[in-house]
């Protein structure tokens, strides 16, 4: 059955990269001889002009943002375009620096035409990146399973049936993080292996800052598990420091066992650790009330705010 596919790729100042990853989808997409395939660029907000070659493969729209928002956010408006503006059944989201490899797009699309009722990730196999790196994202990893619940082990590499498109693009946890959004979401997913490839051309983009701010965004989706889980964790310490000064102050009075000075030391110990603990439940409280009480961006419904004019490439 034939399916048309659109492809969302966001891009800031990297025309050479784009140009080359458009070329290779074109030669690693052209088995798939019944459909038809569109791009979706969008710029967020490069510097730099972006200059794309024309393609007798796919018909490709040029999004151009009006500010640099940001990777995530630049995607969460694709997609809300996307729903309202492009008849597809599925969406593949890929970055266009050559990370995300065509040959596994090809992949990833394969599964998808035997299952088209799920997201579908791209989960890394093997990374091109250092030591340092790798050890950051196993902390990352580690602290999202333990402030969460979950584990996430994808990026946003992925294809995405047009019934899950149309839902997820009002989630407002999309706008933040694209893949920890689609875990928020409860939408039916799987996982593929895949590999890390090497850029195209240039540098990352992404520095340490850029990565802690991408982890700590993904984490932030749960935000009300993260609030539950921290007030469950402070007043568990406030029932420990109280049912630990009550032994101490019951052996201090009803027994010879107390060592002198030290009771009062403990004491003072426990009573700091229940004070921190009491302080950390009304932060987390009031962190979480203050965060339900602003107004939430939703792609599908705000997305015009950073939306400016939108080119055809012939």
């Amino acid at each position: 059955m034939a399916r048309n596919i659109s492809i969302l790729i966001p891009v800031f100042n990297d025309s050479e990269s784009l140009n080359t990853l458009l070329g290779e989808l074109e030669k690693q997409l052209a088995v798939f001889e019944q459909h038809t395939f569109s791009i979706l660029v969008v710029n967020d907000g490069s510097t730099e002009p972006i200059a794309i070659r024309p393609s007798s493969f796919f018909s490709i729209r040029l999004l151009h943002l009006q500010r640099n928002i940001g990777h995530q956010k630049a995607l969460a408006v694709g997609l809300a375009y996307i729903k309202e503006n492009i008849s597809c059944d599925a969406v593949l989201v890929m970055d266009s620096d050559g990370e995300d490899r065509p040959e596994d797009a090809a992949v990833l699309l394969q599964a998808a035409l035997k299952d088209n009722n799920r997201i579908i990730f791209a989960q890394r196999k093997s990374r091109q990146e250092g030591n340092r790196f790798r050890f950051f994202y196993r902390i990352y990893k580690l602290a999202f399973r333990v402030l969460t619940g979950k584990r996430i082990a994808f990026g946003n590499f992925m294809i995405i049936p047009r019934a899950q498109l149309d839902k997820a693009v009002f989630y407002s946890e999309i706008w933040n993080h694209l893949a920890g959004g689609m875990l928020k979401t409860g939408l039916s997913w799987t996982a593929m292996e895949t590999h890390r490839g090497k850029r195209y051309a240039g540098d990352s983009k992404m520095n340490f800052h850029s990565l802690l701010m991408h982890g700590l965004g993904a984490i932030a989706v749960f935000m009300e598990v993260i609030a539950s889980r921290l007030l469950v964790f402070s007043l568990t310490l406030i029932g420990l420091s109280l049912a630990a000064i009550l032994v101490l102050v019951g052996i201090k009075t009803f027994t010879d066992n107390a060592i002198p000075g030290w009771t009062s030391t403990v004491v003072s110990a426990m009573l700091i650790v229940l004070l921190q603990s009491f302080l950390l439940s009304l932060f987390t409280i009031f962190l979480y009330l203050s965060s339900q009480s602003q107004r939430k961006f939703i792609p599908a419904l705000h997305y015009r705010d950073y939306t400016g004019d939108t080119e055809t490439i012939c």
